[in-house]
């Protein structure tokens, strides 16, 4: 069975190069799930890669074998409208299964994922606007027209906590915004809720799901609201807290909990990706807070000296896309 990864250029054409630790020149794609690599060297299906890139005109693509299944890691709806575009032509020139259709990929934007995910049983999903400010004043009327507390303000297509401020009062709206371009570029504003655990603490979870099936990839605990990678060295200062992410993924994988899926498998449903990550918060009852929920994370990169506890989740992770690859291939 062959299978094609599919990956783009950005709407920028801009590639990062990078050598690695043997000295081997590399190109890092943004704006991928990046599943491809970690089946370079499986038995089950061969692999091929093919990248997307350009703003021309219709294009034909033909290769010397005809793809089983054709895998689109091209996973940002901002930065990457014109690769998508690309990808949905090529996918119908193919005539092959797909996983992650691009048309999917592409109704992913933050305020499309808050629409489509309102009115779910368990779920809170912020208010999030998608807009293309050229002044400062042109923000400050967006938000009194549209939120009444607290907002979170970011420039669309960057992740990792780039660009994102919280602004919790207008009149320091200039201070806060001094070093963000206003020049027509889109931002979103998304409503701000508290997340604090009752000891004061931020945990943010992230979960891969696979044909609506989730798995805990990894928690973040931090004292801000700002939770990213660089909880970890919070953590590292309170043993406490990478114990109870390590308890978390254990018990998760021994029980799994029935409400968490029947969350993911209506997520899903609603978004129609076959492969996505969320990251969200949890409360005590099982309820979810999402921040964000596309294909456009890095859950099966594991950088961290072996053996971990990350390892484990991965493994489960690809082995349920290496069958649900090899299942698409046989429906063909």
């Amino acid at each position: 069975m062959d299978v094609l990864f599919i990956s783009g250029v950005a709407d920028n054409h801009q590639i990062k190069a990078v050598l690695n630790e043997k000295g081997q020149f590399q190109y890092l794609l943004s704006g991928s799930c990046s599943v491809g690599p970690k089946f370079e060297k499986n038995t089950a299906f061969q692999t091929y890669r093919f990248i997307l890139a350009g703003s021309g005109g219709r294009q034909t693509y033909a290769f010397k074998f005809k793809p089983d299944v054709i895998f689109n890691e091209i996973s940002d709806a901002d930065s990457h409208g014109r690769a998508l575009a690309r990808c949905v032509d090529f996918c119908k020139q193919q005539g092959a299964n797909v996983i992650n259709a691009p048309e999917s990929i592409q109704r992913t934007r933050r305020d499309q994922v808050s629409e489509k995910l309102q009115g779910i049983e368990g779920v809170t999903v912020p208010q999030t606007l998608r807009f293309y400010p050229n002044t400062l004043d042109q923000v400050r009327q967006k938000i009194e027209a549209h939120f009444s507390g607290p907002v979170l303000l970011r420039e669309a297509g960057l992740h990792g906590g780039n660009r994102l401020v919280k602004i919790d009062d207008l009149s320091v709206l200039e201070q806060k915004l001094y070093a963000f371009a206003l020049d027509g570029r889109p931002y979103y504003l998304t409503a701000f809720q508290d997340f604090a655990d009752s000891d004061g603490l931020y945990r943010k979870y992230r979960f891969a799901v696979v044909e609506g099936v989730p798995y805990l990839r990894h928690k973040l605990v931090n004292n801000s609201w700002k939770v990213h990678r660089t909880a970890r060295q919070f953590m590292a200062k309170l043993p406490n807290l990478v114990e109870e992410e390590k308890k978390e993924l254990t018990e998760f994988y021994l029980e799994p909990s029935s409400k968490l899926s029947k969350i993911t498998a209506t997520i899903a449903e609603r978004l129609n990706l076959d492969y996505f990550g969320i990251d969200c918060h949890l409360d005590r009852e099982g309820n979810m807070l999402i921040f964000e929920a596309n294909a456009n994370m890095n859950i099966l990169i594991n950088t961290e000296r072996s053996p971990n506890i990350w390892e484990a989740p991965i493994q489960a992770i690809c082995e349920h896309i290496q069958g649900m690859i090899v299942k698409s291939g046989a429906q063909k």
